[in-house]
């Protein structure tokens, strides 16, 4: 038996050896639950593309079974081709409040059927193509 204090025992490196295992668990359970975390968080995320930005329900706006989407590209074709891409020009020819125009391009609010047969009429009269 040595009586030497500097070497370690047998009890004293069993219980690093479990101390250091203790701890490579500990970072092992911490590295796989962030990455559990992450690919939870990526499932339960919709891809953007997926997401419609209409806010208001779907339904059709004119006996041609045109729905909000197709109302909306319309009117910004409208506005981008005959108004210069300017809402106040648009607005003023349609009868409608500014601030409605911009409901409407961030699908917050309902197009009508009035408004797209008169956004129609006025492409016609200007001979651009919105359909």
């Amino acid at each position: 038996m040595s009586n030497n204090l500097d070497e370690p025992t047998q009890g004293a490196l069993i219980n690093q050896r479990n101390r250091l295992r203790r701890i490579g668990f500990i970072a092992a359970g911490i590295g796989l639950g962030s990455a559990l975390a992450y690919l939870v968080s990526r499932v339960l995320s919709v891809p953007s593309e997926q997401i419609s930005k209409r806010a208001v329900p779907e339904h059709i706006v004119d006996d041609r079974g045109t729905d909000q989407d197709a109302a909306a590209r319309i009117l910004v074709r409208l506005r981008n081709r005959a108004f210069d891409s300017n809402d106040e020009k648009l607005a003023l020819a349609l009868g409608r409040p500014v601030e409605e125009i911009v409901g409407w391009n961030a699908g917050l609010e309902v197009i009508d059927d009035d408004v797209v047969m008169k956004a129609r009429g006025i492409a016609m009269q200007r001979g651009v193509s919105v359909d």
